[in-house]
C-alpha cells in the first residue's frame, strides 16, 4: 500500500474537484472516444481540477492470459524485447490521449490489463511517468492537506483510500456491497473509491463512534463516503467486432465518471461538527462566530445526452 500527502489551495468560490476515472481500455473494441474528449474538456474548463486514475487505461493483455504469455517469454529475452517495443508503441497513442492530465494528477493506480516490460516495471508505471503523477500501485491512501495560501490557521486534511479493486457484482448493490464490506469498514478515513466493475455509484457507510483518547469525554463522529467508478468502454458496440461484455451476455454499464468536489464554506460554530471544532479552538463551547469548514460533495458524471425520442 502506498501512502501521500497532496498540498491542495482551498477557496471559498472554488474549492478543489477530483475527478476520478478508469477502465479507459483505450486500443479495445467499445472505447468511447466522443465521452472521454467530453471528459477531457469538463476537467480542463473546471477551476482547480485534479485527476485520479483507478487503472485498466489499456487493453494490452488480459489477466487471464498474461501469466501463460509471460511464461512463454521468460526464456526468450528477444521476443520479449520485441512484444515490449509494440506494447510501447500502442501506449504511446494512450499518452496522446492523456496529455492533458500532466501535472494535475494526485495520482495513477494499476489494474488488471497491465503489462510487465523485461526490466521489472509495467506499462501503468510508464504512464505515471509520462504524466509527472506518482504511481499508486494497487491500494493507496492521499491526504488532501487543504487550504488557503493567505490563511495558516485554518487547514484540513481530507483522507481517501483509493484502489482499482477486485470485487463486481451483476447487480450495483451487490458491488456496494462488497466496497463498503471490504474497504470502507478496513479503513477510518473520509472517503474511499474503486474502479474495476464499471458500476457508477455513492454510498455513505455507517457513521462510526469514535470514543476521544484525548480532552474532555464523550464521542466523535466519523462518515465514510463511498464512490464506485465508472469507465469509458461501451459494453455493445455496432458491426461485427464485439467486445467481452457483449460475448459474455453481460449487463453494459454507462459511460461515466466520479466527482469528489470539496468546498470551503462558512458554518455557525455551534453547527460545525465537534471533532472540527475542537481541533481548530480547543472548545465545544457554542459559539455565535462562524467557523469555516468543508462541504463536501460526491457524485457519478457521464456525457451530456439527447433524451430518447427528442
Amino acid at each position: 500500500m502506498i501512502h501521500q500527502i497532496v498540498p491542495a489551495a482551498l477557496s471559498y468560490r472554488d474549492g478543489v474537484t477530483l475527478f476520478c476515472f478508469g477502465d479507459l481500455q483505450s486500443d479495445a473494441p467499445g472505447f468511447d472516444r466522443a465521452a472521454w474528449e467530453e471528459f477531457k474538456d469538463r476537467f480542463k474548463s473546471t477551476p482547480n481540477a485534479y485527476g485520479l486514475g483507478l487503472g485498466d487505461y489499456g487493453d494490452f493483455v488480459r489477466p487471464s492470459q498474461r501469466a501463460r504469455i509471460l511464461a512463454a517469454l521468460a526464456h526468450d529475452d528477444s521476443t520479449h524485447a520485441q512484444v515490449d517495443d509494440q506494447v510501447r508503441r500502442v501506449q504511446d497513442k494512450l499518452l496522446d490521449e492523456m496529455q492533458f492530465l500532466e501535472g494535475r494528477l494526485v495520482g495513477l493506480h494499476t489494474g488488471h490489463h497491465v503489462w510487465t516490460f523485461r526490466d521489472g516495471s509495467n506499462s501503468d508505471m510508464r504512464i505515471a511517468s509520462a504524466l509527472k503523477a506518482k504511481y499508486l500501485g494497487w491500494v493507496a491512501s492521499t491526504r488532501l492537506s487543504l487550504g488557503r495560501p493567505t490563511d495558516k490557521v485554518n487547514t484540513f486534511s481530507y483522507t481517501v483510500v483509493s484502489t482499482h479493486g477486485s470485487g463486481s457484482s451483476r447487480k450495483i448493490g451487490g458491488t456496494v456491497n462488497w466496497l463498503e464490506g471490504n474497504i470502507a469498514q478496513s479503513f477510518i478515513c473520509d472517503h474511499v473509491v474503486m474502479g474495476h466493475a464499471c458500476k457508477s455509484a455513492t454510498a455513505v457507510a455507517p457513521e462510526r463512534q469514535i470514543v476521544r483518547r484525548h480532552g474532555p469525554a464523550g464521542l466523535e463522529q466519523q462518515v465514510t463516503r463511498c464512490t464506485l467508478v465508472g469507465g469509458f468502454h461501451r459494453g455493445y458496440t455496432d458491426g461485427w467486432e464485439t467486445s467481452y461484455v457483449e460475448r459474455a451476455g453481460f449487463s453494459p454499464q454507462p459511460v461515466m465518471w466520479g466527482v469528489i468536489r470539496i468546498k470551503l464554506v462558512q458554518r455557525k460554530a455551534n453547527s460545525v461538527a465537534k471533532s472540527t471544532l475542537l481541533s481548530q479552538t480547543g472548545t465545544l463551547g457554542r459559539s455565535r462566530h462562524y467557523s469555516p469548514a468543508l462541504d463536501v460533495e460526491s457524485f457519478p458524471q457521464g456525457p451530456a445526452f439527447r433524451p430518447q425520442g427528442s
